[in-house]
């Protein structure tokens, strides 16, 4: 593939969306020759493979201690594309403690809005979501999600005389199903016998043990969730949303996934669901009370020709706008946006840097202040911070760094204290970049402060000149 762009991914993890929004159809890509893809595990990458690439995509990525791969990124003038399909900063702690102190974790928001101010591209799932990314950037595209119809070809059972119900998650700790609760319950007590209930993932206590209501694991494969969830035939599937910026964020995953399935879905009225889904044609929506839940579902079991309709006019709507095929055209078109028109397929970005080499004083080392301008009046402008170690090594706890105006109009770049700083050495690589963020045009290449006009904050709150000068 002489010609392709080489195209770097480093995701955090392979959870379902990374692999769907990002990998899957860059792999496709790369088995037709259109790129040459590698792929990697932030705990694995390391700056040789960003400076291989010509496009790095980043996706879901707010780790401060991987944060010096996006440096390493802008400074080398690659163009970044941030892949996005979750609103981490309005994780309700209420109902999702455990994510939301991870993913609201000070440390990592400013890394994903750091992600998010410097990339030339970024993709997301949601109007709502596109919103809350606008606060950062301008550069915003607005997606779907591919569905691998390769994965749907095996054959079903015959049609039961019982209506089977399925709910499906990818979570074993899930909350959402209270918004259908009492109304399937309804169901399951009236209908008795005319229907089954399956729940893929979660498991209710409120449904365990319950006659006709069958309780499967949390798949680890997702392929092969859908493969064996579209062999089982179901009927109806319910999709419940809360109505909540958080879930209002989301994917239409389950309308892609039940659609694709054949399964004719009930789906809560909330406009990640009501803004592609055609009422009694593609999908039933609902009121998130027990009468709504259980009126939409209800509506299904007495109109079985309904519910086959659902079941076709949906497949069709989802084969004519999410099939794998349109995603990986998608990607193709973003990456050749990104890319400049030059031969090499790289920026040319000039950068300037500075390193000063300090030696701590004290125990927890936390950042830097420096005047915001030059004697002459020359200002800072946009400047990122990395501290290495004396052999050139990036330190991984102090990778992220947050700026800020102190009181008397001083700059500080802050990052997580190095507890054990004291008597160490360290480089404060200072980087200037040309241009600017998409959201401020004041800040642009400006003047680097010489390492007398820097002072070294620690937690102890001893402030000491790293150049001897004390201000």
């Amino acid at each position: 593939m002489p010609n392709a762009p080489k195209v770097l991914a480093i995701v955090p993890s392979l959870i379902a969306s990374c692999q769907i929004n990002v990998l899957k159809p860059l792999n496709k890509l790369a088995e037709r020759g259109k790129v040459d893809f590698l792929w990697k595990l932030e705990t694995k990458a390391d700056v040789a493979d960003v400076e291989w690439c010509d496009v790095v995509i980043f996706c879901r990525n707010t780790e401060p201690a991987y944060g010096h791969l996006l440096n390493v990124a802008i400074c080398a003038g690659k163009p970044i594309i941030f892949d996005l399909d979750d609103n981490f900063w309005d994780i309700p702690y209420d109902t999702d403690p455990e994510l939301a102190r991870y993913h609201r974790l000070p440390p990592r928001l400013a890394q994903l809005e750091k992600y998010l101010s410097f990339s030339s591209l970024v993709r997301v799932y949601s109007p709502v979501l596109a919103q809350r990314v606008g606060a950062f950037t301008r550069n915003i595209k607005m997606l779907k999600s591919g569905f691998d119809f390769s994965l749907v070809s095996a054959k079903r059972p015959p049609k039961s005389k019982s209506t089977s119900i399925v709910y499906a998650t990818s979570r074993i700790v899930d909350d959402q199903y209270h918004e259908f609760l009492d109304g399937i319950i309804r169901v399951l007590d009236e209908y008795q016998d005319r229907v089954t209930l399956t729940i893929c993932g979660c498991k209710p206590r409120e449904l365990a043990g319950r006659r006709g209501v069958n309780l499967i694991p949390l798949y680890p494969d997702y392929d092969r969730f859908l493969t064996d969830f579209y062999a089982k035939g179901f009927d109806i599937g319910l999709a419940p949303l809360p109505d909540t910026i958080f879930h209002r964020s989301k994917n239409n995953t389950k309308f892609r996934d039940y659609g694709a399935c054949r399964v004719a879905g009930v789906y809560s009225n909330v406009d990640v669901y009501s803004s592609c889904i055609e009422d009694g044609r593609t999908g039933i929506l609902v009121e998130n009370t027990p009468e709504g839940w259980f009126e939409g579902v209800a509506r299904l079991i007495d109109n079985p020709a309904l519910t086959d309709t659902i079941k076709e006019t949906a497949y069709k709507h989802i084969y004519d706008n999410y099939r794998q095929e349109l995603v990986e055209d998608e990607w193709l078109a973003d990456i050749a946006s990104v890319l400049p028109a030059t031969s090499s397929g790289v920026a040319e970005t000039v950068v300037e840097t500075r390193d000063v080499r300090v030696r701590a004083d004290f125990l927890g080392l936390y950042g830097i202040r420096i005047p915001s301008e030059s004697p002459d009046g020359q200002k800072v402008g946009n400047l990122l911070l990395e501290v290495r170690t004396p052999d050139g090594y990036a330190l991984r706890e102090a990778s992220s760094s947050v700026r800020r105006t102190a009181e008397n109009g001083d700059l500080e770049i802050t990052f997580d204290p190095i507890v054990n700083s004291r008597r160490r050495e360290f480089v404060f690589r200072l980087i200037s970049l040309p241009g600017e963020p998409q959201l401020n045009a004041e800040w642009k290449s400006g003047w680097l402060p010489p390492s007398g006009d820097m002072q070294m904050l620690y937690a102890s709150s001893e402030l000491v000149s790293a150049g001897g000068k004390k201000r």
